[in-house]
């Protein structure tokens, strides 16, 4: 190769900063769809939801969240005692007012 080359590559690449992350839009769609974003987005929708209809071993649809039946849990940092369900991980204690993870605690009855 030609060094003069080489040495112009070199020192772009050492002005060039690393760990560069573009903001939301800031460049274009890679593929324009003929119909428009609006009616391409509607379309992937609508077909999607026939394909769940056909009993295929995958979904397009979210998976459901964890409900959990009612509990009474115990901030884990100060011990204060407040409702919630078995699926709480943390929450904001509005006794301590920080957020901790919570342990299920039981009633003897």
């Amino acid at each position: 190769m030609n060094e003069q080359f080489v040495k112009d590559i070199t020192k772009a690449v050492q002005k060039t900063p690393i760990d560069q992350e573009l903001p939301a839009g800031a460049t274009p769609r890679r593929y324009e769809p003929e119909c428009g974003v609006q009616k391409h987005n509607e379309r992937i929708h609508k077909e999607s939801g026939v394909v769940d209809i056909k009993g295929l071993p995958f979904s397009f649809r979210k998976p459901p969240k964890p409900i959990g039946r009612t509990a009474v849990v115990q901030c884990n940092k100060c011990g204060h005692i407040t409702g919630g369900t078995t699926a709480t991980i943390g929450v904001i204690c509005k006794n301590c007012g920080e957020f901790s993870t919570v342990s299920e605690v039981t009633l003897d009855r």
